[in-house]
């Protein structure tokens, strides 16, 4: 009896310890859910995260990389074989290159549930809209307060939607206590895109034969396209002295795939060069990342 005890918690202590060394991921070992169904951006092999949740953030990633705002990835695991959370959330989202490779709009967030740590990493593309700073307060606002009771999922799910806000545009982050955005930085924000496209269209009325603001549209076609844009050409003709004017710009497709991915990115992979039918069969765009991001423990 007493040797079937012992056999038996011997066998339980090496259940365990294999278990314990399993969840110490390494970059390798990181299921790359992207590879076998282009609509998946988050691993969760240790069912961290609700399946609600893995497939709220699934459509949010979507959605960013369909409309050309970013690449998203979401990991989280209990446990990864490094004391360097941002070193490998480095090393792990650019073996996945996530983000474009001509533009490197790439974000990986990496949630370590056994050291208490969320890492977002971002690529040169983002940095610009998506800065440090930025990174950090989401972390702060909307995803601390949740792990701090355990609950992952809603963490996650908010601080994905925060950065969805933040990359289309459509909700500014609210303000830290004590903090008062002056009212000019604010107007600044709101009519820059209108005063860019009013001199943008005064610029292109001026002739530049008789120098009057009289040229007016006639005609536009296309000349050439490829992957990512149509070269198009607009004809002009100036309403004071008659001179014809030709001007060429970018038109760019709106899920910057165009043509060259063979319909979008629901068709094939995603910037992979990969064809197929239904949901199989993805991979990222071959995007790097730098030292763009920020950390936070709770």
């Amino acid at each position: 009896m007493k040797r079937a005890i012992r056999y038996l918690l011997l066998s339980l202590l090496l259940v365990v310890g294999l278990e314990v060394h399993a969840a110490a991921y390494t970059v390798e070992e990181i299921p790359h859910v992207q590879l076998a169904d282009r609509t998946r951006y988050t691993a969760n092999p240790d069912g961290i995260l609700s399946e609600d949740a893995v497939r709220t953030i699934d459509f949010i990633c979507d959605t960013l990389r369909t409309g050309g705002y970013a690449e998203v990835a979401v990991v989280a695991v209990r446990e990864i074989a490094s004391d360097d959370v941002f070193s490998f959330a480095i090393d792990l989202f650019s073996k996945w290159g996530v983000g474009r490779a001509e533009g490197d709009n790439g974000l990986g967030i990496l949630l370590v549930e056994g050291v208490h740590e969320i890492r977002f990493v971002t690529g040169d593309g983002l940095e610009g809209v998506l800065p440090d700073a930025i990174c950090k307060r989401i972390q702060l606002q909307y995803m601390l307060p949740h792990f701090r009771e355990e609950d992952y999922s809603a963490g996650m799910v908010a601080g994905v939607e925060a950065v969805a806000r933040v990359l289309e545009g459509s909700e500014p982050l609210p303000a830290e206590e004590g903090e008062n955005p002056e009212m000019w930085l604010m107007l600044i924000y709101f009519l820059f895109p209108f005063i860019a496209l009013l001199l943008l269209a005064l610029l292109r009325s001026r002739c530049p034969q008789c120098g009057r603001r009289k040229l007016q549209l006639t005609d536009q076609f296309t000349v050439g396209h490829n992957a990512f844009y149509e070269l198009v050409e607009d004809v002009y003709v100036c309403q004071k002295c008659g001179a014809t004017v030709r001007k060429r710009r970018r038109e760019y497709y709106e899920n910057n795939h165009g043509g060259g991915s063979m319909g979008g990115p629901f068709i094939g992979g995603f910037g992979g060069g990969s064809f197929g039918g239904g949901s199989m069969g993805g991979g990222f765009g071959g995007g790097h990342f730098g030292g763009g991001g920020a950390g936070s423990r709770w």
